[in-house]
């Protein structure tokens, strides 16, 4: 089973540094998933895990450019989340993915750009069996 470890690096110029790790844990799967979306793109769905928000240790969601014109919505399968603005890379770990108020199995992306496409990249840490 792979182990996964993670750090973010904080530096604010003529101030505060921090870096935050997180120790190393078991991951029993680890997918990656790169999508375009188009402009006009709406509620394009990507599946990201099958099981209960529990099951994901880190989920990272990056993009070829930032913006008011994309957004996502988690979902469950049948209820889905606030709509979340992708304005900048977001990483959630741990409690964190409680936010979505659901447990995250897809992911639904909408591009209003009318003319950006965008490169949407996804990293899931999580184990496999309930």
């Amino acid at each position: 089973m792979p182990e996964m470890s993670w750090t973010v690096n904080i530096q604010v110029s003529g101030g505060t540094t921090m870096a935050v790790t997180a120790d190393a844990q078991s991951a029993e799967a680890i997918d990656t998933v790169e999508v375009v979306l188009s402009p006009g793109d709406t509620n394009k769905v990507l599946d990201i895990q099958p099981g209960g928000a529990p099951a994901i240790h880190l989920l990272v969601i990056k993009s070829s450019f930032y913006g008011p014109e994309l957004s996502y919505k988690a979902s469950d399968g049948s209820s889905d989340s606030l709509k979340v603005t992708l304005d900048a890379p977001q990483v959630f770990s741990g409690g964190s993915l409680a936010l979505f108020d659901l447990a995250p199995r897809k992911l639904k992306f909408t591009n209003t750009s009318p003319d950006k496409k965008a490169t949407v990249l996804i990293f899931v840490a999580r184990d496999a069996t309930p």
